[in-house]
């Protein structure tokens, strides 16, 4: 077995172990710093976090800035400790902080994307509502069956793992699909707390505005190769990295194809840079011959040699 290495990066945090900002203190780390850098780089109010707070669940943008700046700290500790990766991915909206981590863009300026992006997109919530969700335990083929039978407007939009579905449309088409995947056998459904279609069709129209922005972003080259949730290409160049922050807004991705990558280059060993440990969950019905865990784990004791590109 290889021992190459990758971090990947979550979109939201559906639930925080507790442990996080203990760890953080703890390699002297000031959260509270990483919060106002963000507040002053898009001059939106960003309060202090608490594990008992509210103030960033029940909002979608500030869900994702807090998930991006945690992964973003995170990784400064294994930077800081001489942990480098051999590939880094971005679930969703986690392509921000594989950004962040391969050097192609600074900590504020992937706060501007996030904050531009989803102003961007959000103007679609304003004609239609939207929603997402995610099915566990009914095969791909009969919940496409379901939405074309019923001829409901909701896409697949990400496949999690061979078990589990995320899909995207009018919101009450999608909790359409949930009830009746539900109805014909489905372990689990779930409607997600997300008013924005990511990666589906119904973004498409906004590809124009979108490039228009991340043109006037200073991007470089990546320093570690990115692998895409789009298509698993390992994207390096700047016209590359561009490319994909369109996809990944506008198009389906597929997170079981893209473990799988990881795996044909030789990655044996998974750790999810961030808070909480939604893609280690995800990622224990993905078959392989690997290990996946929490950063945690390796920045603890860290054995530099084996993550040395």
């Amino acid at each position: 077995m290889s021992n190459k290495t990758a971090f990947v990066f979550p979109a939201f945090i559906t639930e925080f172990t507790e442990k996080e900002l203990d760890f953080l203190s703890e390699n002297s780390i000031d959260f509270t710093n990483y919060l106002q850098r963000a507040s002053s780089a898009i001059n939106l109010d960003l309060p202090e976090f608490s594990y008992s707070s509210n103030n960033y669940r029940n909002n979608e943008l500030k869900s994702q800035l807090l998930a991006y700046l945690f992964s973003c700290a995170f990784f400064d500790i294994a930077e800081k400790k001489g942990v480098v990766p051999h590939f880094v991915v971005g679930y969703s909206m986690g392509i921000y902080a594989s950004l962040y981590a391969a050097k192609s863009i600074s900590l504020e300026e992937g706060v501007k994307l996030i904050h531009k992006a989803y102003t961007i997109v959000h103007e679609l919530t304003k004609t239609e509502i939207y929603g997402m969700g995610a099915i566990i335990g009914l095969p791909i083929k009969d919940i496409e069956y379901i939405i074309t039978e019923s001829k409901l407007d909701a896409d697949i939009i990400n496949i999690n793992n061979e078990h589990s579905f995320v899909i995207a449309g009018k919101k009450k088409e999608v909790n359409l699909v949930l009830e009746k995947a539900k109805e014909e056998g489905a372990m689990s459904t779930v409607e997600l707390t997300v008013n924005t279609p990511y990666h589906s069709k119904y973004l498409s129209k906004f590809t124009d505005s979108l490039k228009q922005y991340i043109d006037t972003i200073p991007i470089s080259n990546a320093e570690i190769p990115i692998i895409s949730t789009y298509d698993q290409r390992e994207i390096v160049k700047v016209s590359e990295i561009k490319s994909e922050l369109i996809f990944n807004l506008t198009c389906k991705i597929n997170w079981y194809k893209t473990v799988q990558k990881l795996l044909k280059k030789g990655v044996s060993d998974i750790y999810e840079c961030g808070a909480g440990k939604d893609l280690k969950k995800i990622s224990r019905f993905i078959k392989g011959d690997y290990r996946m865990n929490l950063i945690y784990k390796i920045l603890k004791e860290p054995k530099k040699d084996s993550f040395s590109i």
